[in-house]
């Protein structure tokens, strides 16, 4: 019976572990069924969160393209612009420059002269002059327009292209017209005509100026009319004006005049005639110019002869105001086609050739309509003014004034205008003349700068020697241009 219940005792042990051991093994079963499925569930929650931040990454690239697309679109609506404004200015510009045309005539004309149609040299000088004015800030208000643009509704990166296809600076260069070339005042200028005589009776501080008309004595077509007035100055003013001008030329003759030319042609028979045996050529000439050199000038000197000729313009004396409103009482001569005031002096043995005021055959207006001379005093003998194709001579009077027109009405030279000044025989002659224009321009009776060529010494006078056939030599206070190779030059292409 002991055995029995030993053996009892042990199994009850046995069978206790056993079923805890199967129900742990249940659990751990039951355990290992549900972590499955919490992984699963974890798994799947996973790949709805990824999924999710998917979805949430497509939109935002999504939305990222039409922002892009919406800025492109901008961009090219701003490019469409440019180019509308741009095609718009350059209509604009086009047609501002065909209304210029319109309303200036001649422009397409002078554009051709620049641009060497009519054989004119190009000068360096029109050149500086154009980039002078354009420092000056003289910008047309398109290209300030265009100026502007760039910096206020395009891109800075894409500034740069649009001067390529629309700016002026980056066309080629259209040629100047000669109204763009002057400056303002000139191109303002209004030029005055004067074709014609109005010659009638006048009094003058309380002393009458009557004229009479000197007929031709020469059967001769002629357009050409020359008046009289006796005692047009006073002695008092006759006498002022000669000793101004010999004060004058005695100043000036301190220095040995430089003496020109119009040709070495006229350099050989003004030495033929004066028996100097010398071989000259244009190289004697002193560079640029058609004048010789001090020391040659001096060493001619003694053999030639001439007039002397000094000059004052208008508002540079009183008298110059009260001469010229007297001859526009008398005579009808506008003030503003009025040239410069000479003082000429021939002394004994001294005259001026047989020539014309104006020039003969040329088309220019601007030229010698009319001519005024008042003689300062009595001549002996000689010094006549002589009308060789009309057959009318006059001697001189003191104060006596004889006017006459060189010109037709409507502006061509007439060559029956001839005259000279008879060699003075006796005495000394003084004279005072001025010339009128025909059409006036914006330099006519201003003192100009004198040229820099020839070289000289300060105030040395020169004596211009015309062409010899129809002039003679004088003695000028002041130099021009006419002795300049390249002022005649241009002269002679433009005709």
């Amino acid at each position: 019976m002991p055995q029995k219940k030993g053996k009892a005792t042990k199994r009850k042990p046995e069978t206790t572990e056993k079923a805890r051991a199967e129900k742990d093994d249940n659990k751990h079963e039951k355990m290992a069924e549900k972590k499955p499925r919490s992984q699963a569930t974890e798994k799947t929650n996973d790949v709805q969160e990824t999924q999710k931040e998917e979805d949430l990454y497509s939109t935002k690239q999504d939305f990222g393209l039409v922002v892009l697309v919406f800025v492109i679109l901008l961009l090219a609506l701003g490019v469409l612009f440019m180019c509308f404004t741009s095609s718009e200015s350059a209509k604009s510009s086009a047609a501002k420059s065909k209304t210029a045309d319109d309303v200036i005539p001649g422009t397409k004309e002078a554009v051709q002269k620049c641009t060497g149609k009519t054989g004119a040299p190009k000068a360096d000088m029109l050149e500086e002059e154009i980039e002078e004015l354009g420092k000056s800030g003289q910008a047309t208000k398109e290209d300030k327009e265009e100026e502007k643009v760039p910096s206020a509704k395009t891109d800075p990166k894409e500034a740069p292209k649009k001067p390529t296809k629309s700016s002026p600076k980056q066309k080629k260069p259209q040629p100047i017209s000669e109204e763009n070339r002057l400056p303002e005042e000139i191109k303002e200028f209004q030029p005055t005509i004067l074709d014609r005589l109005k010659v009638r009776n006048v009094s003058v501080d309380g002393r009458q100026l009557r004229y009479r008309e000197l007929k031709p004595t020469k059967d001769v077509d002629t357009n050409v009319r020359v008046y009289l007035f006796d005692n047009f100055l006073t002695a008092r003013e006759c006498e002022g004006l000669m000793s101004a001008h010999s004060r004058h030329v005695q100043e000036a003759s301190k220095h040995d005049p430089i003496i020109c030319f119009d040709s070495i042609k006229t350099l050989r028979n003004h030495l033929k005639d004066a028996g100097v045996k010398v071989k000259v050529s244009s190289q004697d000439f002193t560079e640029g110019t058609k004048c010789l050199n001090g020391s040659f000038s001096s060493q001619l000197k003694q053999h030639f002869h001439w007039s002397y000729s000094t000059s004052f313009y208008p508002g540079e004396s009183k008298f110059s105001a009260t001469f010229e409103r007297r001859v526009a009482t008398a005579t009808g001569l506008k003030p503003e086609n009025g040239g410069k005031f000479q003082i000429t002096s021939y002394a004994q043995g001294i005259g001026y050739k047989s020539h014309t005021d104006c020039v003969v055959g040329s088309r220019d207006k601007r030229d010698r309509f009319a001519t005024i001379l008042v003689y300062l005093q009595d001549v002996p003998k000689g010094g006549e003014t002589k009308f060789t194709e009309l057959g009318i001579a006059v001697t001189p009077t003191k104060g006596m004034a004889i006017v006459w027109n060189n010109m037709t009405h409507d502006g061509s030279c007439d060559p029956t205008s001839l005259h000279d000044a008879s060699k003075v025989r006796k005495g000394h002659k003084f004279i005072i003349q001025r010339w009128y224009y025909y059409k006036s321009f914006y330099s006519l009776g201003k003192r100009s700068p004198e040229p820099t060529l020839p070289a000289r010494e300060s105030g040395q006078p020169r004596v211009s020697c015309d062409e010899y056939e129809h002039g003679s030599c004088r003695w000028y206070d002041e130099w021009n241009y006419d002795h300049i190779e390249e002022y005649e030059a241009q002269k002679l292409n433009l005709a």
